[in-house]
């Protein structure tokens, strides 16, 4: 991925006035995601940012292991009977989706199918 695009969003999403729990949730899943996939470190964002192709250094499958954690605690609360922590959790599972699909619209793709599966089942 260009870095100066990716940089853009994290800066973008770094920078962001919050101005409720959800936005704060949304904004932290999704950055949190982005980084952790391209090793993007907190002091980068106050730096130039270089145009270079930079690479990830998640795989899909360490990637996987961080999706099935959000629906890990899906189920949880599903299964908890707590209405109100499930779709807290589930709104968390679509803001991962979200930051995924940000670097990756296939595996983003195949996150998404998986959920709805996991939703009608439910």
């Amino acid at each position: 991925m260009n870095n100066k695009k990716l940089m853009k969003k994290v800066i973008e999403l770094d920078t962001q006035t919050l101005h409720t729990r959800e936005q704060s949730e949304r904004v932290m899943v999704q950055i949190a995601i982005i980084r952790k996939a391209y090793g993007v470190k907190n002091n980068e964002t106050d730096m130039e940012v270089l145009d270079f192709e930079r690479e990830r250094v998640l795989t899909d499958h360490e990637i996987k292991e961080e999706f099935e954690k959000y629906i890990g605690f899906w189920e949880w609360a599903i299964n908890s009977n707590d209405k109100d922590k499930a779709k807290q959790f589930e709104n968390k599972v679509n803001y991962f989706i979200d930051g995924v699909n940000f670097f990756d619209t296939v595996l983003a793709q195949e996150f998404t199918n998986t959920f709805k599966s996991l939703l009608n089942a439910a």
